[in-house]
Formats: structure tokens, C-alpha cells, sequence
């Protein structure tokens, strides 16, 4: 599974621009498993040349055919990379529920806080991991 995320993910972020900066992180994240709203493995990849942001993890190949989901960029500066996404997804329930997602990529010290909110209803879930960064140009 870990390596089909990988393809999928190296293939998206290999197309594009040819001479933008492309930035992936792999995320793991502390306390997390299959059967919750975050998932315990997390793919971000980042084009900042059109500022471009694709993720990925089992829960949205899951829940989206295999196929990884378009987020969007909400900050990133010299300490800091923020991205969104959302998903729809079914509870435990099988009621079918929208989640809100967010994940922070600390750059100093390599930490992600990744929040998950359901969208209509109360509550958030939160977990921290740390994550391993691959710069691609061209």
C-alpha cells in the first residue's frame, strides 16, 4: 500500500511546470491507525510554482477511488507550510460525513499538527507526527 501511495504521489508531482521547485512530505503521525479520521501515514506534495498542493494517504484512496485529492495552500513562509483538504467519508455509522482537514509543517524542527473537522457537526480531531521533506526541481 505504502508504495502505491508513493507512485501515485511521485507521478503527480512530477507533472507540471518543469523548473518549478516541488516539495514532498511523507508524514507520520503519532498515536494515529487505519480506523480513525487521520490516518497514521500522510503524503503532501507541493508545487509552489502554481502553488499547487496534492494529498494522499489510504483513507482518501480509499474513500476516492484510488485517487489522491487536490488541497490548496494556505500558508508558507519561513517557518511554516499550512495546506487544506477535504474529503467525504463515512462514519462507523455509515452515515456519510464531509471532514475538513489541516495539516502545519513546522520547518524548523520538522513537526505536523493535522486537524480533522467534520463539516455539520461538532467536534475536532487532532494528532502531531513529524515528517520527512524531499525537495524535486524540474
Amino acid at each position: 500500500m505504502h508504495r502505491m501511495i508513493l507512485s501515485v504521489l511521485f507521478w503527480t508531482i512530477t507533472c507540471g511546470a518543469a523548473l518549478a521547485e516541488k516539495t514532498a512530505y511523507q508524514c507520520v503521525i503519532t498515536g494515529a491507525s487505519g480506523r480513525q479520521w487521520i490516518q497514521p501515514l500522510i503524503f503532501i506534495a507541493l508545487d509552489r510554482a502554481s502553488d499547487r498542493v496534492v494529498v494522499s494517504d489510504a483513507a482518501i484512496l480509499g474513500y476516492n477511488d484510488g485517487v489522491p485529492v487536490e488541497g490548496r495552500l494556505v500558508r508558507d513562509n519561513a517557518a511554516r507550510v499550512t495546506v487544506a483538504w477535504e474529503l467525504d467519508m463515512r462514519s462507523t455509522s455509515n452515515q456519510t460525513v464531509r471532514m475538513a482537514y489541516r495539516a502545519t509543517y513546522l520547518k524548523a524542527n520538522g513537526k505536523v499538527n493535522v486537524s480533522a473537522r467534520p463539516i455539520g457537526f461538532e467536534g475536532q480531531f487532532s494528532r502531531a507526527g513529524t515528517c520527512k521533506v524531499t525537495k524535486l526541481s524540474g
